[in-house]
């Protein structure tokens, strides 16, 4: 049985030695992985408790387990339809857009209630302008900076284009850039347009067939229409933070004692009981609505874990397995690898940083077996991705596969000056962040 006590040098199973205890706060086998699944508290999210922590962790490896069983027995299969989990949501979202119109139409009889003084009016409004600050709608804004034109990239959109088309989507209807280490897909605005973000930070550190998987990865998400899943569902998923971030976020308790011990300096009686009472209140709210949040991720979280590993299942059919893999291990090794051109930025430009990010992922890649198990212990039913290590773990128990789409070396080369301004904006970044240090 694994321990997370008195935990020795060498592992007892197979007699290897065991990371050391200064990777986090229990040691394990990297060799035969003796007690790597076990709570570990400097490694794993914080959920307010640590039991909390720990039953998330718990439940986060068996959901991971039951998906890649449902994956590997049928990988090419889609949804049946929507889960528990999704009409547990869009009910819920349903009753809070009543609710929101139940306030609208409160304000509305207040502004025409001419029997009612100015002051009963506002007292009143407060509650229901309370409740849509909680639940109006939000569909987001297409990016206005940062877009990358089909005039300016040509060769850039094709590749989107036999992309989508091998992923089984409509085409993006905006693509831009951002300095970001990540990639991203969204459905925005009014008319829901697709916008494909690549982060350029991320882009230049991967190898060229990698990037193939990571732009079938986020066109998976639309091929399996995951986007609006989420936007349906929205009023749900944020309400919880909505409330959070509207009393002031984390620690609630902690700062209303503040505040308290504030006013208790410079006030008394009467005034230090009604501050007190006011933020009391406020930290309520807080706790609350945190609560709240816990439990609607609970239920959309797997749904979104589970789109996660489709759309790498997309991946991998179109850019192939060992691409996927390649594209995984990046993303392990991202933040050291963005880190080590920080230190070259000031001796190198923008044309550098695709070579030196090829030389630092190289020279990094013996850390990657401890990356991926060190991911392995940040599961969490809560996170809205599953671990590297897992999504890894996936593809590898497939059979390997070559995908369905190749770009050659002259096309890649014409992507790269396409993009010429991208990477030197991301080696200003570079340049620029020096400055908070």
């Amino acid at each position: 049985m694994p321990t997370t006590t008195g935990t020795p040098s060498r592992c007892p199973s197979c007699a290897h030695d065991l990371v050391p205890p200064e990777v986090g706060t229990v040691s394990w086998c990297p060799a035969c992985r003796w007690n790597l699944e076990v709570y570990d508290v400097a490694l794993a999210p914080w959920r307010g408790t640590r039991a909390i922590g720990r039953w998330g962790f718990r439940r986060g490896l068996k959901l991971d387990r039951s998906t890649h069983e449902q994956l590997l027995a049928d990988p090419q299969g889609r949804e049946a339809g929507a889960s528990t989990g999704e009409v547990w949501l869009l009910a819920v979202s349903v009753v809070l857009a009543l609710l929101g119109v139940a306030a609208l139409g409160h304000l509305g009889w207040l502004v025409v209630a001419s029997d009612l003084s100015p002051g009963i009016r506002l007292v009143l409004a407060i509650p229901a302008v309370l409740v849509l600050l909680l639940v109006k709608p939000s569909f987001g804004r297409v990016p206005r900076h940062g877009l990358i034109t089909e005039r300016a990239a040509p060769e850039l959109h094709r590749l989107v284009r036999e992309v989508a088309d091998a992923a089984g989507t409509p085409v993006p209807d905006v693509i831009c850039a951002d300095l970001s280490i990540n990639a991203g897909v969204a459905q925005l605005g009014w008319r829901q347009r697709s916008v494909l973000v690549i982060g350029i930070p991320l882009w230049v550190m991967l190898p060229r067939a990698a990037r193939v998987s990571v732009l079938a990865h986020e066109l998976g998400h639309l091929a399996n229409g995951d986007p609006l899943r989420v936007r349906w569902t929205l009023p749900a998923r944020t309400f919880g933070a909505r409330a959070v971030a509207a009393t002031g976020g984390r620690n609630p308790w902690r700062r209303a004692l503040g505040t308290a011990d504030s006013l208790a300096e410079r006030q008394g009686g009467l005034v230090v009981l009604l501050g007190m009472a006011v933020h009391a209140t406020i930290a309520l709210v807080n706790v609350v609505g945190a609560t709240v949040q816990l439990l609607v991720d609970s239920v959309a979280m797997p749904d979104s874990r589970r789109a996660e590993y489709r759309a790498d299942l997309v991946a991998r059919r179109v850019a192939g397995t060992a691409p996927f893999l390649r594209s995984s291990e990046t993303v392990l090794l991202a933040d050291r690898i963005w880190r080590d051109l920080w230190h070259l930025a000031p001796r190198i430009d923008g044309e550098q940083l695709e070579e030196l990010a090829a030389e630092t992922r190289q020279r990094l890649a013996v850390q990657l077996p401890l990356a991926r198990q060190v991911s392995r212990r940040a599961t969490d039913l809560w996170s809205t991705h599953p671990s590297e290590d897992q999504r890894m773990r996936l593809i590898e128990a497939l059979p390997d596969v070559d995908g369905t789409l190749r770009v050659d070396d002259t096309r890649w080369a014409a992507i790269d000056t396409e993009l010429k301004p991208w990477r030197r904006a991301a080696h200003h970044a570079l340049l620029g962040t020096r400055d908070r240090f």
